[in-house]
């Protein structure tokens, strides 16, 4: 099993880093059809992201990784290079930035999980005699502990989408005047998604 999730989630990053190579590809070919450079040499990158972690000694599961890039392949290729997020109407409303969002509160919740799972060494207890050391959580303190990760998440993220705004003049946030409709929606979508997949987490 664990050897079958290494081998597809190679596989997945691969396909993720082939995608960015053809799109850079094609931008020399025709620049202005493809003019995205920097998403697209960003696109062959990230996928192994968490390889380079592993060099800093932060390991993280064959699981995890395979959630990550299925989340690349949707918010970074689909949402970002193929422009998704301005293309793709649904009812007249562009939604795919809402959809990305509240799966990032999935992705954020499987993270929080592992984070405890690494900085927690267990307790012993006592096993037909002898010691054992095992990790046990209270469910509640698990469930709120993903939920404050998820949340923590998703706001650091609206601040970096609001300096990216203001440093680079760029639009990441789309601001409706007078309010902050697109930020708030954004957060309460990952929460609700981080909420919801916090209570199955919280078992394990």
């Amino acid at each position: 099993m664990k050897k079958s999730l290494g081998r597809i989630n190679l596989i997945l990053k691969i396909i993720i880093s082939l995608f960015g190579i053809g799109l850079f590809i094609a931008h020399l070919i025709d620049p202005v059809a493809w003019p995205k450079i920097g998403s697209y040499l960003v696109t062959i990158i990230l996928p192994f992201v968490p390889d380079i972690f592993k060099g800093f000694g932060i390991n993280t599961s064959s699981r995890l990784q395979i959630a990550f890039s299925l989340f690349l392949g949707l918010a970074m290729v689909a949402g970002i290079d193929f422009d998704l997020y301005r293309t793709w109407y649904i009812f007249g409303n562009p939604c795919f930035d809402k959809i990305a969002h509240t799966l990032s509160g999935v992705l954020a919740a499987f993270v929080a999980k592992e984070v405890l799972d690494e900085c927690y060494d267990g307790k012993d207890v006592k096993v037909t005699g002898s010691k054992a050391r095992v990790k046990h959580y209270d469910t509640r303190f698990t469930w709120l502990f993903i939920v404050a990760f998820v949340a923590l998440t998703a706001a650091g993220w609206e601040c970096f989408e609001f300096l990216y705004d203001q440093i680079a003049d760029g639009s990441m946030q789309q601001l409706i005047a007078p309010g902050v409709d697109d930020t708030m929606w954004d957060i309460l979508g990952a929460l609700a998604a981080g909420i919801i997949t916090a209570f199955p987490l919280s078992k394990k």
